[in-house]
């Protein structure tokens, strides 16, 4: 018998022992896009063999795994919609192996880590300390059980914990080491997942679970909150003409308020921190955080109506059913003249904007301004004051663009041309998020070469240069922007005088560089910068990466909005009042730098 034994004993092993994985890399696969047609991969990432973008297949067979190893210089980034990571993408850096299973049943992939349980952590919800991994899970079940489950106090950057629950009594989840205190309660089939920024030495909710409710049950008071998120829904047959928002709530919890009702409801302002028209029209929806040093809901999501000449109401816009309205001319569709509803709310918002070759008059019922001309390439927004009248909330800026003979020669004369009008674009969308007093009008546009080689070149000669000068004089442009293919990325003199208002830009970056040079223009400084340009808190803010603190988001730093979805965390402040408030700083200066020509 022995004989027979041992000859089975490597029989079986051979059996049991797993199959060899398939090595894959970019350059074999043509790129990032992982193929699901192998029971096992190693994709491996390096210098010379890399992808910026990874995908994981749609079709793979239960059980197949994926595993990816990184020793390139750059990091790349995996898309996770088709996995359980709960952000849209994963940084895949220098030094990672990450690995991920299909569940065919799920029919998407799940990055393996740890796990944790109360009992598998000496009978505790309280996490000591972060495992090396990039996920740890924490479940809690019946006979599996904590009070509460605390995150431990710090961690690697961008550490994910997952916290679910599939226990008959409800848990929560302590707010000590979060940024902020959210309604986080941990209930029968509730996940959360925190991811750790050492920029806030806090983790910061990314996933949450959300309480429905119709608003036919409910009433006209929504309950305060026992999650982050609340959605209310109105429909037929499901309606209420009034909702009230609860007078109190987590720290930074969001409620969704979405119509699809034929009837139009109303939103009250009580425990609103500012006043405005807030109608639930059908299709709309509306998007609140409340803010607990505010102790109020922000509004930070409405719909905006646009209306044209030719759209239902012609030249008399309708009355507002939101906080903000727009209003655009062109040519084929004008009307000489446009007048702001007759019925709206302190707080209200209607931008105007004309592509129109002719001018046309803006006026109303009950103005400040009696009325103003608008002109072609002209944004103007219009605010209704608590008085009851519409007032002129902005102010223009005007801008001679330049662009130089070898970027047209690099681009083609429309090409180049066009990267201007979108930088300018970018500019006047970041101006008027960021609510500040003023937009950016371009009154000319020319084709002229330097003799430079940088762009600091460029700063000290294009204004002296006499084609630009008497130019600029002749068509009255308070700034100059110039871009062409010098050495450089931007450069811009800070707090510009008359003499020296210009910024510059290269071909070899992209079209975001115009607001952030404009921004030193204004009197702005970096976010790193440890003193202002204009004033002290005249700069930006790199905790959110704003326009002057990395350009990531359309926004310059103002501490009266709050993030809704950035790299750091929902619900920061995007700015420190008298540290940090870029909009308040170029708002005193706008009317000086308005009147240099």
């Amino acid at each position: 018998m022995k004989p027979t034994i041992a000859c089975l004993i490597p029989l079986l092993a051979s059996l049991s022992a797993p199959a060899a994985a398939t090595d894959l890399s970019p350059n074999q696969v043509g790129g990032g896009d992982i193929p699901g047609n192998y029971a096992q991969i190693d994709f491996y990432l390096k210098n010379g063999d890399w992808a910026p973008k990874l995908t994981l297949s749609n079709a793979a067979g239960d059980g197949y795994t994926v595993a990816i190893h990184s020793t390139a210089g750059y990091d790349s980034q995996l898309a996770t919609g088709n996995t359980d990571y709960p952000l849209s993408s994963m940084p895949i850096r220098a030094g990672d192996s990450l690995s991920f299973v299909y569940r065919a049943v799920q029919r998407q992939w799940s990055l393996v880590g740890p796990s944790l349980s109360p009992n598998g952590n000496g009978g505790s919800g309280a996490i000591a300390s972060y495992p090396n991994a990039r996920v740890l899970r924490f479940n809690l079940a019946d006979g599996d059980w904590a009070q509460s489950v605390t995150l431990p106090s710090s961690a690697p950057d961008n550490s994910l914990i997952v916290v679910s629950s599939s226990a008959t009594w409800n848990s929560r989840i302590n707010p000590q080491n979060i940024q902020y205190a959210s309604s986080f309660n941990l209930r029968t089939g509730d996940q959360y997942a925190f991811l750790y920024r050492t920029a806030l030495q806090r983790w910061v909710s990314v996933k949450a679970p959300t309480q429905a409710f119709d608003a036919g049950k409910i009433g006209t008071q929504i309950p305060t909150p026992v999650v982050p998120n609340t959605q209310v829904k109105l429909a037929d047959g499901n309606w209420v003409s009034e909702l009230r928002l609860p007078a109190s709530a987590g720290d930074r919890d969001r409620v969704s308020i979405v119509s699809d009702a034929s009837w139009t409801a109303t939103i009250s302002g009580q425990n609103v921190d500012a006043a405005a028209t807030m109608k639930l029209v059908t299709g709309s929806r509306y998007d609140f955080i409340y803010i607990k040093e505010r102790a109020r809901w922000v509004l930070q999501s409405s719909p905006t109506p646009a209306y044209t000449a030719n759209g239902p109401g012609g030249s008399q816009l309708p009355d507002m059913t939101s906080p903000n309205a727009r209003y655009s001319a062109a040519d084929g569709n004008w009307a000489a003249t446009v007048k702001l509803p007759v019925n709206a709310t302190p707080g209200d918002r209607v931008v105007v904007k004309s592509d129109a070759s002719w001018d046309f008059n803006v006026t109303g019922q009950n103005t400040t301004f009696g009325t103003v001309p608008v002109r072609r390439g002209e944004t103007l927004r219009f605010v209704r004051t608590a008085a009851g009248a519409w007032s002129l909330d902005t102010r223009l800026i005007t801008m001679l663009l330049i662009y130089s003979e070898e970027a047209a020669a690099q681009l083609g004369e429309t090409a180049a041309q066009m990267r201007l009008w979108e930088g300018l674009r970018l500019t006047n969308e970041a101006l008027e998020n960021s609510r500040v007093n003023f937009y950016v009008k371009a009154v000319g546009m020319i084709k002229r070469q330097f003799q430079a080689t940088t762009l600091g070149d460029i700063l000290n000669v294009a204004l002296k240069d006499s084609v630009v000068s008497s130019t600029r004089t002749q068509l009255a442009a308070d700034a100059v922007y110039y871009e062409g293919t010098e050495e450089g990325c931007g450069l811009a003199w800070v707090n510009a005088s008359r003499d020296n208002m210009i910024g510059s830009g290269s071909l070899g970056c992209g079209t975001t560089v115009m607001r952030h040079e404009f921004g030193h223009n204004m009197g702005l400084n970096h976010g790193d910068d440890a003193s202002g340009g204009s004033a002290p808190y005249a700069k930006g803010y790199s905790l959110i990466s704003d326009i002057m603190g990395g350009n990531a988001i359309p926004y310059y730093s103002n501490p009266n909005l709050y993030t809704t979805d950035t790299e750091v965390a929902t619900g920061l402040p995007m700015g420190i009042a008298n540290v940090t408030d870029s909009v308040r700083a170029m708002n005193e200066r706008s009317q000086l730098v308005s009147e240099f020509y």
